[in-house]
């Protein structure tokens, strides 16, 4: 047989896993090896037979004439950038849930068959959530797959024009374009027992450059001030992209995951022009007892400090053209 259907209910082709390999998630899950991971699937089962949301807006004209500089915002880490005539997406996440037990809120903000190319696929990491293979089978694959040192013995043979394996401050450029996988602090692994030899490989964020424009996106990650002050010192960043969930709303995060404030931190550090906060609302991860209480406390602060008009605070499926 050519085709495993696993655990993440997505189809993978040629490069394929183990069935067991796909059963690690469930045996995590069910054997209480964590009680965060408890407290999500407990939320998502109580909520399996509910209808997920409708997004509170939907794009249309997901590529824009004359246009130098515009971002759409469709979800989770699921960002849209189109810099002139090149297109990117970020963590393509479409399918309704993850690994058909952690349910998604909230529909994507974009219909993926209107996209008739991207030039660039940008993974951060292999987590479910960030690199969903049956999302990956609903976009044009007339582009280039970029994906984090480590991530490729997880990737099938989705059909890109080609794929490209980077690591820490490593650059391809292509077209024009150029794009340079940049160090954040976060986890890898995919299937649980993995993450105990992807320790400091595996996961990565990206500083995207085409035509006098720069976008950093920031996959997951925790806070590490000097990571990204060293970010800031090699790029001119016009638009920093990132995560302002889950966990608390009061600090600078976790380790792996930075808070509202956490990311503001970011934002300073690499001297961006604007900030497009994400990773919030779509999913809930059992700790998040309202999924707006992230933005919200992110206005706050940013009001506080002066830099309300710097952050491109976009609802799921809105679109926004900065220049």
């Amino acid at each position: 047989m050519d085709r495993f259907t696993g655990i993440s209910g997505l189809l993978t082709r040629k490069r394929q896993l183990p069935v067991f390999a796909l059963l690690i998630p469930v045996l995590f899950m069910l054997t209480g090896c964590s009680s965060y991971v408890q407290r999500i699937v407990t939320r998502s089962l109580s909520r399996i037979g509910d209808p997920i949301d409708p997004a509170p807006r939907m794009i249309t004209t997901p590529i824009l004439p004359n246009t130098d500089l515009a971002v759409s915002w469709v979800g989770h880490a699921t960002v849209l950038i189109q810099i002139q005539d090149k297109i990117f997406i970020t963590d393509p996440f479409f399918t309704g849930s993850i690994g058909m037990v952690v349910k998604r809120y909230i529909q994507p903000g974009l219909d993926p068959s209107l996209l008739t190319r991207v030039d660039f696929t940008l993974i951060s990491h292999i987590h479910f959530d960030h690199f969903s293979y049956g999302s990956i089978e609903m976009l044009p694959k007339n582009g280039t797959l970029v994906i984090p040192l480590g991530a490729l013995r997880y990737t099938p043979n989705f059909g890109f024009k080609a794929i490209r394996e980077l690591k820490a401050w490593e650059v391809i450029e292509e077209d024009g374009v150029r794009i340079t996988a940049v160090p954040v602090q976060h986890f890898s692994g995919r299937y649980g027992l993995d993450n105990a030899w992807m320790t400091d490989f595996g996961y990565t964020g990206y500083v995207i450059e085409y035509r006098g424009y720069a976008v950093f996106f920031a996959g997951d990650t925790g806070y590490h001030s000097e990571l990204f002050k060293e970010i800031g010192r090699r790029f001119e960043i016009d638009l920093a992209i990132v995560p302002i969930a889950p966990g608390s709303s009061s600090g600078l995060g976790s380790r792996v995951h930075t808070s509202p404030l956490g990311a503001l931190a970011v934002f300073k550090d690499v001297g961006a022009t604007y900030m497009l906060p994400m990773h919030y609302r779509t999913m809930a991860y059992g700790s998040d007892s309202n999924l707006a209480e992230p933005i919200e406390r992110l206005r706050e602060v940013a009001a506080d400090e002066g830099m309300l008009d710097s952050i491109v605070d976009l609802e799921i499926g809105e679109q926004r053209v900065l220049y």
